[in-house]
């Protein structure tokens, strides 16, 4: 092997070696289905199917169908004002919560979660994200886990407004098809304390009237800090009944008693969060109650937040086809190929340097130094 250190020349042709190879390499990246990619497919047809159960109740009941809020006709989009609206709301957010990828988006969380077949999950919904609380139903059976809901009834603008199609209502719908078939176990009216504060007394009543068809047990507090305790206190009734525990809280909305306040919603982040931060929230809801405890949480609220980061939505914030995106399809190199550029480059430098080394301990000249020398001599 030569003495002489490595020149300009060979500094160059490695770099232009490692450019090629890093080419080679990223030639070899494909598309491949995500893991769990059969069960995130059947999530999602669930969910298809629950939403058109529902958009024929309506039809066949005579409930109005507002084509203008809900263009894709998922059934789950209601009026903005009604005597059972509790909260400002978003149309957009309601009507991207009923894509039907977030099904799938929640079926790989919750996988995450370590939730398994038989697993317990304590899942507090309202009527405000009707689409949202399908994909959590959906997920829920595609894995095999049971889920413990409690319901608050009221619905912010946009959700499931209609007292004649509540949430309890699109809930029974599904069950009675056989699709999801998962009913509250509870229901609060929701709104201001989770008490109904804000509501007429009218709509206080059809939701107490929705609650009475549907035969669930209505959780009827004096204030927000019993109404939480309330929940709790239910939710572990029914896993020491089952002689379970519960692997998993899941929060839909911003129902008060389950997330503890509008603060909160700022504080704890949307998705899945495996160990909640400890903090000094201004109010304890359910969801704060079972991260104490250890158990990882599902925060689902900010939907264009979570559409973003899920890819259910692309760079322009349109929706993409439903079973497309991230959640489905990952890209994965050639680990053989990349492996092998890998080596090939690192053999390649061992060389230049060994070069290099060599000629400190032997205090040859570089020859460029060399020819620069005796230019000026």
């Amino acid at each position: 092997m030569s003495l002489k250190r490595a020149s300009t020349s060979s500094l160059l042709a490695l770099a232009l070696m490692g450019v090629c190879l890093y080419a080679v390499s990223e030639r070899t990246l494909t598309p491949v289905h995500a893991e769990a990619y059969r069960k995130k497919q059947d999530a999602l047809r669930l969910m298809q199917k629950a939403e058109e159960a529902i958009l024929a109740a309506k039809k066949q009941r005579n409930v109005a169908i507002d084509l203008k809020n809900d263009p894709d006709r998922t059934g789950v989009v209601g009026p903005q004002f009604t005597l059972i609206t509790t909260d400002q709301g978003t149309q957009g957010a309601k009507a991207l919560s009923a894509h039907p990828n977030f099904a799938a988006a929640v079926t790989q969380m919750m996988l995450q979660a370590g939730v398994g077949e038989g697993d317990l999950v304590a899942v507090g919904m309202t009527g405000s994200l009707p689409g949202m609380n399908l994909a959590v139903l959906s997920a829920c059976k595609v894995i095999g886990a049971e889920p413990l809901i409690i319901t608050s009834v009221g619905s912010s603008m946009f959700g499931a407004t209609d007292p004649e199609m509540t949430w309890l209502d699109m809930e029974a719908v599904v069950a009675e098809r056989k699709i999801l078939p998962y009913r509250s176990m509870a229901a609060s009216l929701g709104g201001g304390g989770d008490v109904g504060r804000g509501l007429s007394p009218a709509g206080r009543q059809l939701m107490l009237d929705a609650m009475r068809r549907h035969e669930v047990r209505a959780i009827l507090a004096e204030t927000l800090l019993e109404a939480v305790h309330q929940r709790v206190a239910l939710y572990d009734e029914a896993a020491a009944r089952l002689g379970k525990p519960i692997k998993l809280y899941v929060n839909v909305g911003g129902g008060l008693a389950s997330l503890g306040g509008t603060q909160n919603s700022r504080l704890i982040p949307a998705g899945l969060t495996l160990r909640l931060t400890a903090r000094n929230y201004p109010n304890r809801g359910a969801i704060n109650i079972y991260a104490e405890r250890g158990l990882p949480i599902l925060n689902l609220l900010e939907v264009e937040k979570l559409a973003r980061q899920l890819e259910i939505t692309d760079a322009a914030g349109e929706p993409v086809q439903a079973g497309a995106g991230l959640v489905f399809i990952m890209h994965r190199y050639n680990l053989w190929i990349v492996g092998a550029s890998a080596l090939l480059l690192l053999a390649a430098n061992f060389v230049v340097l060994r070069l290099d080394i060599r000629q400190q301990i032997l205090g040859r000249p570089h020859p460029e130094r060399t020819n620069h020398h005796e230019a000026h001599t």
